[in-house]
């Protein structure tokens, strides 16, 4: 069984140790992407009519939704769609424009960390990649167990040969089990959402989440006609009257002419940065629909908890900036695991250098 652990674990590590490398470097870069990405603005939440003005500036540019400025981030965001974006400030002043992921450092780093730069294709594979850092995990323990009375731990190896690089990937992958195991298994679970459904199916009735995932009715037929903007006032009006200790967080305009407005807002006891409390409006303000998202199936909670705990943002939370601390390390790990895996396994792989008899000395020589 050892023996079949060591091989898995070795090809696996020598075929997809890259991929898991790129996620990890990327995945610990955006961690910290308010401190680096340059943003001129104070951190702060905006009020409703700094909202309006955001709202308004990013309708102008023909948004498709738009994230609010938070305590942490002091821009809104603006997408665009087909990649392209927008920043604006508490006043809807235009701060940058980006037309492809490619034009800024933190669009593309997203990209490549969510989608490997290849779409909903490059976003399945980041979730098997997931699946992969979890196996690393479980069978690197398993493998490290009955040497642990060898253990050194190490930032890193004290010399490129592979005998070293094997004992301090054995050593500092201890270390950091726990938070690969964390990191992978949270963006698993948020990729591949059918075997998130399945993984917490037991933690509540089906027709319960089927009734909270359901959609929202229709909007009627007093919609205002094809063309009028919506009744954005209104719209915030209602949505701080359902829920008055709630934070408007993402407003996304109707798909088309009729279709409902959705505003995302977050509550106090919600972990997520965006809030998974959602209402639907017709375009005058008419409330269509509203989701509580702390009263949601325990099912449906355990899933909107995946993205706070992968991404390190647990608003409202004293436990956000260690846990920050804790996934970097894991992005870190896997990065430096992950390279000197792929490094090591293609070594082993390559033909040995023939050794050249030595020749006998003649006599008389030197």
């Amino acid at each position: 069984m050892r023996r079949a652990l060591v091989t898995l674990h070795r090809w696996l590590g020598g075929l997809v140790g890259l991929g898991l490398a790129v996620l990890g470097l990327t995945g610990a870069a955006l961690l910290w992407k308010p401190w680096w990405v340059g943003a001129p603005l104070a951190a702060r939440l905006p009020s409703d009519a700094e909202t309006l003005a955001m709202i308004a500036a990013a309708g102008r540019l023909g948004a498709r939704h738009v994230t609010l400025p938070s305590a942490e981030f002091g821009a809104a965001q603006a997408g665009l769609g087909e990649g392209a974006g927008a920043y604006l400030a508490h006043d809807g002043t235009l701060l940058a424009r980006w037309q492809s992921p490619w034009d800024r450092p933190e669009t593309f780093l997203f990209d490549l960390h969510h989608h490997l730069l290849m779409g909903e294709t490059g976003e399945l594979i980041g979730g098997w990649l997931g699946i992969a850092a979890v196996l690393f995990a479980v069978t690197g323990l398993v493998l490290w167990w009955p040497t642990r009375r060898t253990f050194r731990p190490r930032a890193l190896p004290p010399r490129l040969t592979r005998p070293a690089i094997i004992r301090h990937h054995r050593d500092i992958g201890a270390v950091l089990a726990l938070p690969i195991l964390l990191a992978g298994l949270t963006g698993a679970l948020m990729v591949l959402k059918p075997l998130g459904a399945a993984v917490f199916a037991p933690l509540s009735p089906p027709d319960a989440v089927a009734a909270w995932q359901a959609k929202p009715p229709a909007a009627p037929a007093r919609a205002p006609a094809s063309g009028n903007a919506p009744a954005w006032p209104a719209i915030l009006a209602a949505a701080h009257a359902r829920f008055p200790d709630a934070e408007p967080r993402m407003i996304i305009w109707p798909k088309a002419p009729g279709d409902p407005v959705t505003l995302r807002m977050r509550r106090p006891a919600e972990w997520h940065p965006n809030g998974r409390t959602t209402l639907t409006f017709t375009a005058d303000g008419a409330l269509l629909a509203a989701r509580d998202a702390p009263a949601a199936p325990l099912a449906v909670r355990a899933q909107n908890a995946l993205y706070p705990l992968h991404s390190a943002r647990l608003s409202g939370s004293a436990m956000g900036l260690p846990l920050r601390i804790v996934m970097t390390l894991a992005g870190l790990g896997l990065a430096l695991l992950g390279s000197l895996a792929v490094l090591t396994f293609w070594r082993s792989l390559a033909p040995a250098r023939a050794v050249q008899p030595a020749l006998p000395r003649r006599l008389g020589a030197g």
